[in-house]
């Protein structure tokens, strides 16, 4: 026996009153319960929809489907680092190598030029924060934005419009180097300080710009499904 339409959506409903909020975990575990419900119909054939519903449910243990979010939260947070790693790599690379140039070479002359460090620091601490916030609260409306289109909230897609939640940890960044404020005293420890500061304004910008860019190619890969929502 096969489930009714109106019963996949029966199921759907009970992931979300299950407090599994994401569209794509959702369908994972529809899926898996579907299939479960058809294999005990086939052995209890005289079940109810229900109650076959709640065997297959029981099967997930007593924290329900919590541990499958938490499996799925993990696997898309490092596919969604994995690809700010290989768009970072590119900017090793030509042509975006030439901008990396520049903005290192912007900063070392800067450590080079000012002799009061702290005034680097700050000028580069609060503005790349305030672009951050910025870009972060223009990302949320998006957010906002798609969720109201669709009315279906994906994973990787609340990831990539968070940022990656960079900019709640942002600061810790900027402790680092400061601490070394005061060593500050060779050019070895200025070029590594400002590599640093380099390569943490080219991520900042690949997960609040880049990556934004192209939800929707990356949504498609990850979900062949999403073409049809």
């Amino acid at each position: 026996m096969k489930l009714t339409p109106q019963q996949i959506q029966e199921l759907y409903k009970f992931t979300r009153q299950h407090y599994v909020e994401y569209y794509d975990v959702q369908t994972e575990l529809v899926d898996h319960l579907a299939n479960d419900i058809e294999q005990i119909w086939k052995d209890q054939p005289q079940l109810s929809f229900e109650q076959a519903r709640d065997i297959s449910f029981k099967k997930f243990g007593v924290f329900g489907f919590m541990d499958v979010v938490e499996s799925r939260t993990s696997s898309l947070n490092k596919k969604y680092w994995k690809l700010v790693w290989n768009i970072f790599k590119s900017y090793f690379k030509l042509p975006q190598l030439l901008s990396t140039i520049v903005i290192f070479s912007a900063i070392y002359t800067s450590f080079i030029i000012i002799t009061n460090h702290k005034w680097i620091y700050m000028i580069l601490g609060l503005g790349v924060c305030l672009v951050l916030l910025i870009r972060m609260i223009h990302l949320h409306r998006i957010k906002k934005q798609r969720l109201k289109e669709t009315n279906k909230k994906w994973l990787l897609e609340t990831n990539i419009l968070n940022a990656g939640n960079m900019g709640a940890f942002s600061y810790i960044y900027f402790q680092i180097p400061l601490q070394m404020e005061s060593q500050l005293n060779s050019e070895i420890l200025i070029t590594l300080v400002s590599l640093f500061f380099t390569c943490y304004i080219v991520v900042s910008y690949i997960i609040t710009y880049i990556l934004p860019s192209k939800i929707e190619e990356i949504l498609i890969k990850q979900y062949p499904e999403y073409k049809l929502v």
